[in-house]
């Protein structure tokens, strides 16, 4: 049997591996003989930690086969993921709130925030709350 493939383009792959796990251990998706393709669009590098919600996401809907909504709209969302599925602080969430609504972005998820109160904001303290959040739970395939 042949091993499945990981491949990343805009992304760290051990950064991927440890969503992947994530994934896996607190989302009960069946990854583990799943090719894995992720694809960062226009050719640009992402190394921020930021972005794991949102490949963690990318990757629930792929799986599931069908967009991850919230609300029926679409969804704009950022967050560090843990080792232990908990979706952590990132910097300058207004900044990121901001420049999704200059797309149209209209729904946003993300971490619980700090201080500061951002309006339109869903947080989610776990990756199983935010894909319960956008629906998804129910729609994942069950591990074999």
């Amino acid at each position: 049997m042949e091993p499945p493939r990981r491949t990343a383009t805009g992304v760290d792959r051990n950064r991927l591996a440890l969503v992947l796990a994530v994934l896996s251990r607190h989302a009960g998706l069946p990854l583990s003989s799943a090719d894995v393709f992720v694809n960062v669009a226009g050719g640009i590098r992402v190394d921020e930690p930021g972005a794991d919600l949102a490949v963690a996401l990318a990757v629930a809907s792929a799986q599931s086969g069908r967009p991850l909504e919230s609300g029926g709209k679409p969804l704009a969302c950022f967050g560090e993921l843990g080792l232990t599925g908990e979706i952590r602080y990132v910097a300058h969430a207004d900044r990121r709130v901001a420049e999704a609504r200059k797309f149209g972005l209209a729904r946003f998820l993300g971490p619980p925030p700090g201080d500061e109160s951002i309006d339109g904001l869903s947080s989610a303290g776990s990756l199983a709350e935010a894909l319960r959040g956008v629906n998804a739970r129910g729609s994942l395939r069950k591990a074999a």
